[in-house]
């Protein structure tokens, strides 16, 4: 059997056999570069990350002594490619490490856009550094990645410790191959990540963006350094997304303007509250007054009528956010959550309706 093509000829008759045996070479390479770690601890303690790639390689390299693998054919792949070590072709290696003391990392790219196309399986090849020595695991790749992050785009998290059924693919429900060769594997991410948000209740990814929705400038901007005409359409928005706020819950709200639009307000409670209550209605005295937030509604309330329209330019944000007023009359549906949060009220003998109250504060 010629020597290069033992690994090729196993893999044409049984590719599980041919796996098993990348998986006992790469066994085989964590042990050598652990006993290494443990001769030359200085020296290892102190590679960098381009120094770590190269004695991985040569690792490895020694490591296909009495195996199907070619030492000759175990590359380091040069410029930013996925994974950094490829042998036969076929199989991959991604090399990690930290400075330390324990067994996390930020990983690779979710998209794997830089992927050699040929290599079908990859194992994540460790250095905790910060250790005395330095240690080393070897696993398979999607058995290592508990998360996603963000840096400049979502990257898996590392952790190798992670035990079976916790992988970011056990909680998406959707295997990791299948992920990283599906054109929808962004999607699938966000919407996760988006139903995670949810449950939790007081987070929001802020990272993700829709194509349907406006993308989000690269400066965070302060609310007060807006103009007056976009922070009167903002403020309308959120009434619409979050009708809550006419009761002083203003969470979700603020964690909505500072993902979707990057824009950021310390001072969230004056957008609508702020002047206490009002004691003077068509000219009849309210004894205990209403809230100042009913003369904000109805100063502002023509431009909400117009994003509860079917041809919203918010829609995407209602469906997301706000989801149960969509119907045939979203401005109906709308009122009815406001008059749930703060009813109708009496003034002198009369009982205000919320249009009632709308009309007569706007001409006051």
């Amino acid at each position: 059997m010629n020597e290069e093509s033992k690994i090729i000829t196993i893999r044409k008759v049984d590719i599980n056999k041919a796996d098993d045996c990348f998986s006992e070479l790469m066994s085989k390479a964590e042990m050598m570069l652990n006993q290494q770690a443990s001769v030359h601890v200085d020296q290892y303690k102190s590679l960098t990350p381009s120094e770590l790639e190269t004695v991985s390689k040569e690792i490895i390299r020694s490591a296909c002594q009495n195996t199907p693998f070619n030492p000759d054919n175990v590359i380091l792949v040069s410029g930013h490619k996925f994974p950094d070590i490829v042998a036969d072709g076929y199989y991959g290696v991604e090399v990690k490490s930290t400075n330390k003391n324990h067994w996390t990392s930020t990983g690779s790219s979710i998209v794997e856009s830089t992927r050699i196309e040929t290599v079908e399986s990859i194992y994540v090849l460790f250095g905790k550094l910060g250790g005395t020595p330095a240690e080393f695991r070897c696993r398979p790749y999607q058995d290592v990645m508990c998360d996603i992050a963000v840096t400049h785009s979502p990257r898996y998290l590392i952790d190798m410790t992670l035990k079976k059924g916790e992988t970011i693919f056990d909680k998406l429900n959707y295997p990791y191959d299948k992920l990283r060769n599906s054109p929808e594997a962004i999607d699938k991410v966000k919407q996760y990540y988006k139903k995670q948000a949810k449950k939790q209740g007081n987070q929001m990814p802020w990272w993700i963006d829709d194509s349907d929705t406006d993308p989000i400038g690269m400066n965070i901007r302060l609310w007060n350094s807006l103009p007056i005409i976009e922070r009167t359409h903002l403020k309308a928005q959120m009434l619409v997304l979050y009708p809550e706020m006419v009761n002083s819950n203003y969470g979700n709200a603020a964690m909505w303007l500072a993902s979707a639009k990057g824009v950021v307000n310390p001072s969230f409670r004056d957008i609508i509250s702020a002047g206490g209550r009002i004691y003077t209605l068509n000219g009849n005295f309210i004894e205990n007054g209403i809230p100042k937030v009913w003369k904000t509604l109805a100063q502002i309330f023509p431009l909400i009528k117009e994003y509860l329209k079917k041809d919203t330019v918010i829609y995407p944000y209602i469906k997301e956010y706000n989801p149960s007023i969509i119907s045939d009359n979203m401005l109906n549906k709308w009122i009815e959550q406001i008059e749930r949060i703060i009813p109708p009220v009496n003034v002198g003998n009369k009982k205000y309706s919320f249009m009632e109250l709308m009309d007569l504060l706007y001409s006051e």
